[in-house]
């Protein structure tokens, strides 16, 4: 979904629009599955505002609905990234408590890395990973690798929330995480 400004209406994107907006929502619906797991784990009340930005979405722009119902992720946005060396960087787009995930496929070597320069660290960001980062506080960057790789960089849009009502669901904490609850 689109969306310019905070009193601005969401629109689907012209991608998911078209036919092959609704093959590539049918085709990561495991892969929904998984993120959305991941997100349940790390941040419960993060992954609950998610749906329920769904549901009040719906109600409000009822044209999105067909995008809506086809959306496999609790995320509200996702962007695709190919051959693309990262910069160090925040990202305006979420809420200081959120956690956004980035997925890596293709052929990234034994090298990359993804690198949080407030923090003094690097992970390793071979194929295949998934780091969740708190991008509007934790500058990270991703150096320069081999081409023929791709990125898959899964967040909340604090405007779209936002214009929904939703509620910040703050930071993630130990307690919200306990098994049985």
């Amino acid at each position: 979904m689109l969306q310019q400004g905070p009193d601005a209406r969401p629109v689907a994107s012209e991608v998911l629009r078209g036919e092959e907006g609704a093959l590539w929502t049918r085709a990561l619906q495991v892969c929904g599955g998984l993120t959305d797991g991941i997100l349940a784990v790390t941040h419960p009340a993060q992954y609950r505002a998610g749906f329920d930005a769904q549901i009040k979405m719906s109600m409000r722009a009822s044209e999105l609905r067909p995008y809506i119902s086809q959306w496999p992720f609790a995320y509200t946005a996702v962007q695709v990234m190919v051959n693309r060396l990262t910069i160090h960087h925040r990202d305006k787009t979420g809420r200081p408590g959120w956690f956004d995930l980035l997925l890596s496929f293709g052929t990234y070597g034994n090298t990359a890395v993804v690198a949080f320069r407030n923090l003094g660290a690097s992970v390793p960001y071979g194929t295949g990973s998934a780091v969740m980062v708190n991008s509007r506080v934790v500058i990270h960057a991703v150096p320069e690798v081999p081409p023929d790789r791709i990125c898959y960089a899964f967040f909340m849009s604090d405007v779209a929330l936002e214009w929904l009502g939703i509620e910040d669901p703050g930071w993630s904490k130990v307690g919200d995480r306990r098994r049985g609850e």
